[in-house]
């Protein structure tokens, strides 16, 4: 239920795992606005692995530095900087290689949305406009959903197994399954955001126009189709209720900025108005009902955190229950979807909303002096913007990891922390620590088969299978250990959901029957995965690309597998 990047990741994960189902949105037709842009480097490995990354790519920009102007007047730029700060760079990293900060994909969302459309109409399946529901009834069987269709008095009651609610902050299934949205909205602070067409912009910065005596900053960000922005005006104890109206905001446009020969020619979507909302529900299922997106967290748009942990948390469900649906374990892995994503949306809730006030609190800087402008024009790195900046490394949500999960599970425990401890570190990690169970799966390039022909981890790992890393030691005994490992995975109830591979420091490892071999030819993946040669080391990759075990022999293989199939508790 709802077709937006969350409803929408869940379907097509479900149809890559040829999972019967239905998409329904009450909207009478797609929208085509901005809304949230901003992919995080999560968030484009999950793309990769839903196979819709090359066409976000071909159809998004980079995230372009911001740029101030000294007021009044409204031309002179007095700062430039970078809204992220540059993480370190490794191999492990893929959608940081090659790439600054600033390079990080922007794609208006309704690109996004259609992207997935496309994708999912190669298995079939459509979007429904003009369709929502009305009530459920469920059972221990499956729910009974009671659907209206826009224009009509027809009603239909279907029954499904299971329901998603990606129905966002509004929505009918949070209220449904009694879910309460507890935290806080600022109604003092507003912010109106609209696509516009403009002329006499540049489409090399993110203009920004701060500090002048009523305390609000506009901006203007363009985006990848020429002449194409989007515009926002916000502020602390501002109420923009009256830039709703177009006429008003452009006259607030050329008052604020005084920039007369920046013509506005059009607005291209309606403007949208918008009040800091920082909340998150206390469950995300009741019984076969699920919720996930906007239906379970609002934040504040600082941070960018919204559509990625939206699509996290999709990622996260879906091939639960493609597993569940197709018979193959047990359903207590559902109830490991809020295990793990509350403690995770919660330290996010936090982080952005400390984010929030941050930026808000930071008055925009006056202009520079003469002298302080000459240094920042001679590259001193002089900071005169003051504020917006999002100094959280976290954001990129490349270190949010399920230690604490009951279906995950590491031979070599967990450092000695208990499940409190654990869940503390959910969103920020454990960045610079070797992986463990839990931990987002790192990419490994250069793995080189017995051909010659060379790949990499992420053009491996599937949102349809797990995948079965074996670090195979270079002896003869280390060889029937490995040959075990890889029998016991054929022979496992999950053996139709498993890919193996065998990966060898020195060369390719001798061929094993139902694994594939790899060099791992540059010792990436040893190295990011933390394994010493000479030693036997098994790591389980799930459908969405997180290690579910590490383990050293057959038995701790099958303790993996007994909590997907049998359950746990």
């Amino acid at each position: 239920i709802g077709a937006g990047p969350s409803g929408l990741a869940a379907a097509l994960t479900l149809a890559q795992n040829r999972i019967p189902i239905r998409i329904i949105d009450k909207a009478r037709e797609f929208h085509q606005s901005s809304r949230g842009s901003g992919l995080h480097p999560r968030t484009l490995e999950i793309f990769r692995f839903l196979g819709v990354a090359e066409d976000a790519r071909r159809l998004g920009g980079p995230l372009l530095p911001m740029q101030l102007y000294k007021l009044p007047g409204g031309t002179e730029p007095v700062a430039k900087w970078k809204i992220l700060e540059d993480p370190p760079l490794s191999p492990d990293r893929p959608e940081l290689i090659g790439r600054r900060v600033q390079d990080f994909l922007m794609l208006s969302q309704y690109l996004t949305e259609g992207i997935f459309r496309d994708h999912l109409a190669k298995y079939g399946v459509h979007v429904e406009l003009e369709t929502e529901p009305v009530s459920f009834e469920q059972d221990d069987t499956g729910v009974n959903v009671t659907l209206q269709h826009a224009g009509s008095e027809r009603v239909e009651t279907v029954r499904y197994a299971y329901v998603i609610g990606s129905d966002g902050a509004r929505g009918f299934t949070r209220k449904v399954i009694g879910a309460t949205f507890e935290g806080q909205t600022k109604d003092a602070d507003g912010s109106v955001f609209a696509d516009v067409e403009a002329e006499g912009l540049s489409s090399d910065v993110w203009h920004v126009w701060a500090g002048g005596n009523d305390g609000t900053m506009l901006s203007m960000r363009p985006k990848n189709e020429p002449g194409q922005f989007q515009l926002a005006v916000g502020g602390k104890n501002f109420d923009p209720t009256d830039l709703m109206d177009a006429t008003k905001l452009l006259k607030f446009f050329h008052e604020h900025t005084g920039r007369k020969d920046v013509v506005l020619k059009s607005f291209t979507t309606a403007i949208s108005h918008w009040k800091p909302n920082m909340r998150m529900v206390n469950k995300l299922y009741e019984g076969r009902v699920f919720i996930c997106g906007d239906a379970a967290h609002v934040h504040s748009p600082t941070g960018g955190q919204g559509l990625n942990t939206s699509v996290g948390d999709s990622f996260n469900i879906a091939w639960k229950l493609a597993l569940v649906c197709k018979g193959l374990a047990s359903r207590d892995l559902l109830t490991t979807y809020q295990t793990e994503r509350l403690p995770v949306i919660a330290h996010m809730l936090a982080a952005t909303s400390n984010l929030y006030t941050h930026v808000s609190d930071k008055a925009p800087a006056p202009a520079p002096s003469e002298s302080a402008k000459s240094e920042e024009s001679a590259g001193s790195g002089k900071d005169t913007s003051g504020f917006m900046k999002w100094r959280n490394n976290a954001l990129y949500q490349l270190d949010i990891n399920y230690r604490w999960s009951p279906v995950v599970f590491d031979a070599r425990g967990m450092n000695g922390l208990d499940e409190d401890a654990l869940k503390a570190r959910g969103y920020i990690g454990y960045p610079g620590e070797p992986v463990r169970a839990g931990d987002r799966a790192p990419e490994a390039p250069a793995l080189v088969d017995a051909t010659g022909k060379a790949t990499a981890l992420f053009d491996i790992f599937k949102p349809t299978v797990h995948t079965l890393l074996v670090f195979s030691p270079d002896s003869e005994q280390a060889g029937a250990s490995v040959q075990e490992i890889v029998a016991a995975a054929r022979a496992s109830p999950l053996a139709s959901v498993i890919q193996t591979l065998v990966l060898g420091g020195q060369g390719v490892p001798a061929a094993v029957e139902g694994a594939i071999t790899y060099h791992d030819k540059e010792g990436h993946a040893y190295r990011v995965y933390g394994v010493e040669e000479g030693a036997l080391s098994v790591f389980v990759v799930r459908p969405d690309g997180y290690i579910g075990a590490f383990v050293q022999n057959v038995d701790g293989l099958q303790t993996y597998i007994t909590k997907i199939v049998v359950g746990f508790n």
